[in-house]
């Protein structure tokens, strides 16, 4: 699609290049004709120029106007200059084939086609000083040749566009059936992961209990029990983590919709008040970047919790020439920061895409998260 849309670029200027050289050869001794019709195409390129480059995101009547102009313009020409511009007539063409309102397109392909058809043979008429009907007996077969050749390049644009309609919807399902095939990988893996791995965790911590019941105390070997069960326990955290990020695939599709349900779910499960502002651009980025923001964010609230025992949290998301996020809360912060397992792990993220990340508290004054992600 993109080597179409710059062949047709190319082509087009060529074809312009043509057409002011063709007004130039017809008009030498005609001053006035020259600057009226060279001035004619110059505002066909400034309609053609406006109409690809701004006007398609304007509405839909704006564009078609355009289009009507183009034509009227194209007409305008073709009859009084004749030669080579009959040929815009056909660009046109190429550029109604390609709207989305059916009826829309009827209507303007309608148009266009009659002023192929027709403009040429009242130039004819005019010229000779006859009515279109007699240019049309005296010359049937090059009337006829005429609606063969707009038939044959209707059919040609036409088909192309079926062609890519018939492409872009291929694409899509090989998209919806990649995006499936990921879900059902993803799902399975995790099931796979928290079945074994996850079984075999628990099994161990469940044996270190009943061993650490078995020996003295004051033994040092209760000591080591107690690392591993620590261990263990955290292992079977970060495992489950893995897991529910494996299987929660919504955080993908929509971030903010995800944002809300996290924040209802522990609205129901503790008395913290988390509020946000989240800048809508942030659903335009990739999979990953929503996955590290919103694994941050949830283990930036449990820290809040459980070890900054808040009672609020705010998060600020903005989208500019990069992505900051802040997290505050309201908890009793403290004098030195000892980096866990969840902030090395918020920090470890963070660095694989090269962004920055800043830990920033005080006793008495909350515990703040200040994150920089590059676009």
């Amino acid at each position: 699609m993109d080597i179409w849309i710059r062949f047709n670029n190319i082509l087009r200027k060529v074809l312009f290049i043509i057409f002011f050289t063709d007004i130039f050869s017809r008009n030498r001794g005609n001053r006035v004709g020259l600057i009226i019709y060279a001035g004619l195409l110059v505002l066909v390129i400034i309609n053609d120029y406006l109409r690809y480059k701004h006007l398609y995101k304007s509405s839909r009547t704006v564009f078609y106007v355009s289009i009507i102009v183009s034509i009227g313009l194209g007409s305008v020409l073709t009859f009084f200059v004749g030669g080579n511009i009959t040929i815009y007539l056909f660009m046109i063409l190429v550029d109604i084939a390609f709207l989305k309102d059916v009826k829309a397109l009827k209507y303007l392909y309608t148009i266009n086609a009659l002023a192929i058809i027709f403009v040429p043979l009242f130039r004819f008429a005019w010229l000779d000083g006859i009515s279109i009907l007699q240019v049309i007996l005296e010359s049937p077969r090059d009337f006829l040749m005429m609606v063969i050749l707009v038939l044959f390049s209707s059919a040609s644009v036409f088909s192309y566009r079926a062609l890519l309609i018939e492409k872009n919807r291929v694409e899509k399902l090989n998209k919806e059936i990649e995006k499936l095939t990921i879900s059902k990988e993803r799902n399975r893996v995790a099931q796979e992961i928290h079945d074994n791995i996850g079984h075999n965790l628990i099994a161990l911590n469940m044996n270190l209990d009943v061993l650490f019941n078995m020996v003295d105390k004051e033994d040092k070997l209760n000591e080591i029990i107690v690392k591993c069960q620590r261990l263990t326990k955290d292992s079977v955290e970060n495992l489950r983590r893995a897991v529910y990020a494996l299987k929660d695939e919504s955080i993908f599709e929509n971030f903010s919709r995800s944002l809300e349900e996290l924040r209802q779910n522990i609205a129901d499960n503790s008395n913290i008040q988390i509020e946000y502002d989240i800048d809508p651009k942030i659903e335009d980025f990739s999979p990953e970047y929503k996955n590290i923001l919103y694994t941050t964010i949830k283990e930036s609230i449990t820290n809040s919790i459980k070890h900054g025992k808040a009672n609020k949290v705010n998060i600020d998301i903005e989208v500019g020439d990069r992505i900051q996020m802040r997290i505050k809360d309201n908890g009793i912060g403290c004098e030195e920061i000892v980096k866990g397992n969840g902030l090395v792990g918020i920090e470890e993220r963070i660095s694989r895409v090269n962004g920055q990340i800043r830990f920033i508290t005080e006793k008495n004054k909350g515990f703040r998260t200040e994150i920089i992600l590059p676009i």
